[in-house]
């Protein structure tokens, strides 16, 4: 290699030997050629300590340089194009239909995100002017993530072309399309994140570990705002089935408010057992920690709470963590993640005993006091006192108030489920003439038609030889026809031979109309409400938003004469995280190309991975996914936070 840059060099220097080149300039050269040509055939070059160093100063200093820049320029590019297009948006005002979207939760933010702010003029109202990331709360409650990490602006999240009013709704009018905030001041918006919860004075006396303080800086006069679309997405609230003392001395797992009050009360627990004349009785029950609800939310506080007294209070508590500390998980059924599979269920149960968590099965919760927890064992008529310092409620939802007062206002006659707004396939809710209100999340529900109710127009549709009875082919063309209409059809569609040939009982090779209304019964039958969870109400969001971004004009009431169709519920799968690194996911139910493969269940150290990838990516900024994973990495090397504040 260095031979041929000799070569090169006296070639050099021939050819240029007619112009006005020295020798001098040309053995200059040599250095250059030599580094680079040694470069490609990976030989080292000696430099000394002192070349090194500022050659990787220079090259530092270059990319920092143009690093810092770019940044600046990014920045600076992305802030005039933020004011260019709010003025832009200012400008706009009342010159297009306007869509108000009530609440910032899980259906409303992909709503706000993917509507066509071109063709709309948006509003979102809520009073809480922040994402929350609800399923990472049982890791907010003790410490594994903050508070910080799981909240998001929503003026940051939905951009400058959405107007945030922070604002609670009260009433409605459909009839002029108005929407009522604030009542009359009575009702001031204070500090904290349920207005109920801090409006209504703690009952809590005798060592409460929380306390409310009311001030007058968010006052929030009465206004009025037209809208030409309405989007209720407010969520519910927790249900707590008029059990006597849980309102006031049940912790709920709903808000971040509420997460910072249980890791409140759990520091109070364990420095209230330190104290020197606490006797042995009393230090049970304040380390005792009681949690009702099997659920994801129940099962996942118990998980991280177990977590937080393994690896962190064992170290500064350990005589009270080997012989005090109690966590108890009460559940009415027989199992626990009773929506999962049942091999996730028993998997859970044998790995709360692994992690010295006690599960009380069939079990119901009779009375909360402040100091215990009065229950019932299935079959019993026995009542049992547990003593215990915190109650932790996750047991189930029910509707808001402002749910309730919607359904009053369209009609008891059409609004006829108690549980939320009852809305038709395309979540329009049922009642309003102009299908100008829209209900998404946990506050509604869609109607269930059943096939059984029109068995007859459906018998006459497919019996198009006038039979009065339908051979294969014409059942099977009746279920691909209506099975969008119809979702509980789809149990059909993968086997439909075998389906008709056990409806058809006499062999007779064609169904009649009562062989066909035992059929459809069973497809009626596996027929349920969707789940409130948050995969339900992000797929619904985005679908009203691809739904009104589609549509030509607002005063458009035949959305299927528009070819639009109506809204599909795909389940992702479910999964929950179990403590000790350990998570469980179930695929049942999940996508077809999942079922193809017959994904079996999976639980242990694999799956609290995919659980941690999951929440991750489902983060919705960059900042959030920034923080999660640095305060994933900090629990991991130095511990969690235990003080109080």
């Amino acid at each position: 290699m260095f031979s041929r840059s000799n070569l090169l060099l006296q070639e050099l220097l021939r050819k240029n030997s007619s112009r006005n080149l020295s020798f001098k300039q040309i053995r200059d050269i040599k250095p250059i050629l030599t580094r680079n040509l040694a470069w490609f055939s990976r030989q080292p070059i000696k430099q000394n300590f002192g070349a090194k160093l500022k050659r990787r100063l220079r090259n530092f200093l270059i990319v920092t340089v143009v690093g810092a820049g770019s940044y600046y320029g990014y920045r600076s590019y992305k802030n005039h194009r933020w004011s260019k297009e709010m003025l832009e948006s200012d400008q706009t005002i009342g010159t297009k239909p306007r869509i108000v979207v009530l609440g910032t939760g899980w259906g409303a933010v992909p709503l706000l995100k993917h509507l066509d702010n071109q063709k709309y003029e948006v509003v979102c109202v809520s009073p809480r002017n922040y994402f929350l990331m609800t399923p990472l709360l049982p890791s907010v409650s003790v410490g594994t993530v903050e508070t910080r990490t799981v909240i998001e602006s929503i003026r940051s999240l939905v951009g400058p072309r959405v107007k945030y009013v922070e604002a609670h709704c009260v009433d409605i009018d459909p009839k002029t399309k108005t929407i009522t905030c604030n009542s009359d001041g009575s009702n001031l918006v204070a500090r904290g994140d349920d207005v109920k919860t801090v409006i209504k004075p703690s009952k809590r006396e005798g060592g409460a570990s929380s306390r409310i303080i009311k001030d007058s800086a968010r006052t929030r006069p009465q206004f009025e705002m037209k809208y030409d679309i309405l989007v209720v997405a407010i969520g519910s609230e927790n249900n707590t089935f008029n059990i006597p003392g849980v309102e006031e001395h049940a912790h709920f797992l709903k808000e971040l408010l509420d997460a910072r009050r249980i890791r409140s009360a759990i520091s109070d627990a364990f420095e209230s057992a330190m104290t020197p004349s606490q006797t042995e009785e009393e230090r049970k029950r304040l380390l005792h920690f009681v949690v009702v609800g099997g659920g994801p939310t129940g099962v996942e506080f118990a998980a991280e709470l177990a977590d937080l007294v393994r690896e962190d209070l064992h170290h500064y508590f350990p005589r009270l963590v080997a012989q005090d500390v109690k966590i108890t998980l009460i559940e009415a059924l027989d199992h626990v993640l009773s929506m999962m599979d049942k091999q996730i269920s028993d998997y859970t149960e044998k790995h709360f005993h692994r992690e010295n968590i006690d599960v009380l099965m069939n079990t119901f919760v009779k009375a909360v006091k402040q100091n215990e927890v009065v229950i019932q064992f299935k079959g019993s008529n026995e009542l049992t006192s547990i003593p215990c310092s915190i109650v932790v409620w996750a047991t189930g939802i029910k509707a808001r108030p402002l749910t309730n007062r919607i359904r009053e206002i369209i009609g008891l006659k059409s609004q006829t489920n108690r549980m939320g707004i009852l809305t038709d396939r395309y979540l329009r809710a049922k009642g309003v003439e102009d299908g100008s209100i829209f209900a998404i999340g946990d506050c509604a529900t869609i109607e269930q038609v059943k096939l059984v109710d029109q068995i007859q127009s459906l018998f006459e549709e497919a019996d198009t030889q006038h039979r009065g009875a339908l051979d294969l082919q014409q059942f099977k063309s009746l279920v691909e026809r209506k099975i969008i209409e119809f979702p509980q059809l789809e149990i059909f569609s993968k086997q439909i031979e075998k389906t008709f040939q056990e409806a058809d009982k006499n062999k007779s090779g064609f169904l009649t109309l009562a062989t066909l209304h035992s059929a459809l019964e069973k497809a009626d039958k596996k027929n349920r409400a969707l789940p409130a969870t948050a995969q339900v109400a992000s797929q619904e969001g985005r679908y009203i938003a691809d739904l009104l971004n589609q549509l030509p004009s607002l005063t458009v009431a035949d959305f299927q004469q528009q070819n639009l169709k109506p809204f599909r519920y795909k389940h992702m799968g479910s999964l929950a995280y179990v403590g000790g690194d350990s998570a469980v996911l179930d695929f049942t139910g999940t996508k077809p190309l999942l079922d193809f493969f017959n994904l079996q269940p999976l639980s242990g150290r694999s799956a609290a991975y995919l659980w941690k990838s999951f929440y991750f990516t489902e983060m919705f900024s960059g900042r959030t996914k920034t923080l999660l994973a640095f305060d994933w990495l900090r629990t991991h090397l130095y511990g969690r936070d235990i003080s109080r504040y």
